[in-house]
């Protein structure tokens, strides 16, 4: 069942939202405009707050709905949720929306699917995720940065939070999710670089790319 699951979660990760919506709405292949990403950011700049909300919710949505209905095939003998399998499973939707196969392999950086994943996987984790992403974003308004700050310690988020609550520490998971989070680092190499040179772009959504 676990490899069913994999694969579903990829296939539902690999639908692109963003391109999708750049087609529909905007008229415009999102893929050659601003960035060139597919995600909630470049929607946004590129046409505006409206189409950027929708590609965040569906995004987050994909993430967050399929790991809420993979949650009952992932119970023990004894009715306990096997969790580690269904972390298994976030990263494959989060992999999927990453190296789309809609797309030749090519996505987006993950993080809207990311935050839909943790919301069910471990809502606190989610929370304190959210909060760090927010107020970065509030301090300097780089999407990018508030998203590499956000990865940085989400993987040992794993090891704080369920210490702070009461629940298990895992292990497996904290290394898988230092895996995901070196990926989801390394597809923000590009803004990396813009960042060192003071050149990455705040997120404006007053005006539209042309």
């Amino acid at each position: 069942m676990i490899y069913l699951l994999l694969l579903i979660g990829y296939f539902v990760g690999s639908i692109p939202f963003g391109f999708l919506i750049g087609k529909g709405m905007l008229g415009v292949d999102i893929r050659t405009k601003g960035s060139g990403n597919i995600g909630m950011t470049n929607v946004m700049r590129v046409g505006g707050k409206l189409p950027g909300i929708f590609t965040f919710l569906l995004d987050f949505a994909k993430g967050g709905v399929t790991v809420g209905m993979a949650r009952p095939w992932l119970l023990d003998d004894s009715g306990n949720l096997l969790v580690f399998q269904l972390s298994c499973v976030g990263i494959a939707l989060v992999c999927g929306h990453v190296f789309s196969i809609f797309l030749k392999f090519k996505g987006g950086k993950g993080i809207s699917t990311l935050f839909g994943v943790l919301t069910v996987l471990h809502w606190p984790i989610a929370l304190v995720s959210a909060l760090v992403w927010g107020g970065v974003f509030l301090a300097k308004r780089i999407s990018s940065l508030a998203a590499l700050v956000m990865l940085a310690i989400l993987p040992f988020l794993f090891l704080i939070v369920p210490k702070s609550t009461g629940d298990m520490i895992s292990v497996p998971q904290f290394l898988l999710f230092c895996g995901l989070s070196a990926l989801l680092i390394y597809q923000h190499r590009e803004n990396m670089v813009r960042l060192l040179k003071g050149k990455e772009k705040q997120l404006d959504t007053s005006q539209k790319s042309d």
